[in-house]
């Protein structure tokens, strides 16, 4: 997924709300550092990625705030838009990577599960095998 890139900034003549866009630029920072982190999601506990979720969530409510606000210029509702839907492929990806994970772990599992069983069989095998080469030692020493 490409860099995000930087965020436009609006008509120098038009009449803006400094705190609303402050709170909006501080959201795009936040939104586009999650993007950044989103390689090392699987690298995180999972209590961290929700962390990350409820920032993505906290950026998102003021981006919108932001874009509804009637001085918002159109450049920057397209770029609200474009990041609600980075933010909705990520969260589709955590979501798949969660699944799989689950997926992997169930795996593993009975892969362990399947390891111990033949390490029983092993060395029930093994056992049998001495037994049994102790009674043909044994039958030729009698002979």
């Amino acid at each position: 997924m490409p860099d995000p890139g930087l965020m436009p900034l609006p008509d120098a003549a038009a009449d803006l709300d400094w705190s609303n866009l402050v709170d909006a630029a501080k959201a795009y920072e936040v939104q586009r550092a999650s993007f950044f982190a989103a390689s090392d999601e699987n690298h995180r506990p999972l209590s961290a990625a929700s962390n990350n979720d409820q920032l993505e969530d906290q950026a998102l409510a003021q981006m919108k705030s932001y874009s509804s606000s009637k001085n918002s210029s159109p450049t920057l509702a397209s770029k609200v838009d474009q990041l609600e839907g980075i933010l909705k492929m990520l969260r589709e990806d955590l979501k798949k990577e969660k699944e799989d994970k689950a997926h992997l772990q169930a795996e593993v599992q009975h892969l362990r599960e399947d390891n111990l069983r033949l390490q029983e069989e092993s060395q029930n095998a093994s056992d049998k095998l001495k037994k049994f080469t102790e009674w043909v030692f044994n039958t030729i020493d009698m002979s």
